[in-house]
């Protein structure tokens, strides 16, 4: 039986955060897009839409069918965002939907930074000793200004790195510093970068899973919040930076007005990053 709501919840923020993020960042192929992108838009205008279980379940369904067409899909947080719409199906036919998609939430966003955590650690030989960083701040375009302006990179130098780097085809490219001597900053920031990250997924993992109010719990809203508010502001992977901020809300409570003022914040903070390229349009000509 359907739980049909007449007032608003607290968790409202959280499922109007969701629908954002599927209107602001378009996911799938023409086969799901406009049935997400009109699901997510009524939703968005009128409230008893956005508490209907039925339609988040075809939210669930129409985010899983994109995953199986784009497969094998490289985004890891497209499967999120099918877990986070049923999650929040079950929730609206749940007796308490507040309690029950915060619990979700806590669950959701914890282990992925647990299991983000197992595979660093574990998994590549090339993460903690820097390697990965080294190689992505000079392969992918998205990083090209930040690494510059962090890294002390003149265009020139960029480039050579670029190109050498970009000599190795096989699947875990590692940088022979015997080749080509790396720049002491760069090196350095490639370091910090891997430390921040690592030190970040532990300490959100530890938060999260940690039971409810004691220690770490107390630090899940400004972990989370921090960690949108840098990590997004490089690694322009907005979708997933959202949908974790969704994530995030469902677990205010009522008297939290501040922590909720602060998750819109900094969802609208990201979005300021994704349309101002503050590397290459604002840092680097100031820097000649």
């Amino acid at each position: 039986m359907i739980n049909r709501h007449t007032g608003p919840l607290v968790v409202d923020l959280a499922l109007r955060l969701t629908l954002l993020d599927l209107l602001l960042r378009p996911i799938g192929g023409w086969a799901v897009r406009p049935l997400i992108l009109g699901l997510a838009a009524v939703a968005l205008l009128r409230s008893r839409w956005l508490h209907q279980p039925l339609l988040w379940l075809a939210l669930a369904g129409l985010a899983g069918a994109r995953v199986l067409l784009d497969w094998p899909l490289a985004d890891n947080h497209a499967y999120l965002l099918a877990y986070w719409c049923l999650a929040i199906s079950l929730a609206l036919m749940a007796q308490d939907t507040d309690k029950t998609l915060a619990f979700n939430g806590r669950l959701l966003v914890g282990l992925v930074f647990l299991f983000a955590c197992i595979w660093k650690f574990a998994f590549s030989g090339h993460y903690v000793d820097g390697t990965f960083f080294k190689v992505t701040l000079l392969t992918d375009p998205r990083f090209e200004g930040f690494s510059k302006i962090a890294g002390g990179l003149d265009a020139a130098t960029y480039e050579t790195l670029r190109d050498f780097v970009g000599q190795h085809r096989d699947a875990a490219p590692v940088i022979d510093t015997s080749g080509i001597e790396l720049p002491a900053r760069f090196e350095a920031l490639a370091l910090a970068a891997t430390a921040w990250n690592v030190a970040i997924n532990a300490s959100l993992a530890l938060a999260f899973l940690w039971p409810a109010g004691r220690g770490l719990s107390r630090l899940r809203h400004p972990l989370l919040l921090v960690y949108g508010t840098v990590t997004y502001a490089v690694a322009t992977v907005d979708g997933f930076g959202w949908l974790l901020l969704a994530m995030g809300a469902a677990q205010c409570t009522l008297e939290q007005r501040r922590t909720r003022l602060a998750y819109v914040a900094v969802f609208i903070l990201i979005l300021l990053y994704r349309e101002v390229p503050w590397a290459d349009s604002v840092f680097l000509p100031l820097l000649g």
